[in-house]
């Protein structure tokens, strides 16, 4: 599908381009942070990784915390089921069993130093993506493409509920749909993509916009 400019109500896009303006400089800092991420340190790829993991369905500051703590205490990369499950719990992680499981399942990607993973991010950012959804448990391809950007890749769009809502809001689609396949995940990021694109502005710096407007903050 080829990108399409998306009109955007006047009122909105004036509104939206205001609040840029306020915060460029926060998000714009953010994005440099990303693009300065150590891709050859496979800590902190496993890292990174484990916290879009535990995301979905999660506050992202109570998901950073607790891989923090897992890192301090040694148990990311060495901890048990349980062990990893207790500081999830804690910490209000959703889904904390299932995603305990996950973390330690995707170990197997720190063998070698990291090859298969690193090998899945020498490719381009889609494709990048289509591999980590086939080989990283946890993934789809919203934590996939939030992984990414979060490491410094561009052009991709994480189509959280907060993303879908501001969509919905900036008139841009009807309704936010129960289940994203992957043939309708690639169709709204071309209309975000493409959205971004009529604001004058990267993928990247729109959906730190957003999540600013819905969270008051600038996170990752």
């Amino acid at each position: 599908m080829q990108d399409r400019l998306i009109p955007i109500p006047e009122k909105i896009r004036v509104e939206l381009m205001k609040q840029y303006t306020m915060i460029e400089s926060v998000i714009q800092s953010r994005l440099k942070e990303f693009q300065m991420f150590e891709r050859d340190n496979i800590d902190k790829l496993f890292a990174e990784m484990s916290f879009c993991v535990l995301t979905p369905q999660s506050r992202a500051k109570a998901a950073d915390a607790a891989v923090k703590e897992l890192m301090t205490i040694g148990l990311l990369f060495r901890g048990t089921h349980r062990q990893v499950a207790n500081v999830l719990r804690r910490y209000g992680v959703r889904f904390y069993e299932a995603k305990s499981r996950y973390i330690i399942l995707n170990r197997y990607l720190l063998n070698d130093d990291g090859r298969v993973l690193k090998k899945m991010l020498s490719l381009s950012p889609f494709d990048s993506r289509e591999a980590l959804t086939r080989n990283v448990w946890g993934f789809g391809y919203k934590e996939a493409s939030h992984f990414l950007r979060n490491i410094g890749f561009t052009g991709l769009s994480i189509l959280d509920r907060h993303i879908l809502r501001n969509m919905q809001y900036m008139g841009i689609i009807n309704e936010i749909p129960r289940t994203l396949s992957r043939r309708k995940y690639l169709e709204l990021e071309q209309v975000f993509i493409a959205t971004a694109q009529s604001l004058g502005l990267s993928p990247e710096a729109l959906d730190l916009l957003l999540w600013y407007r819905a969270t008051g903050e600038v996170f990752k």
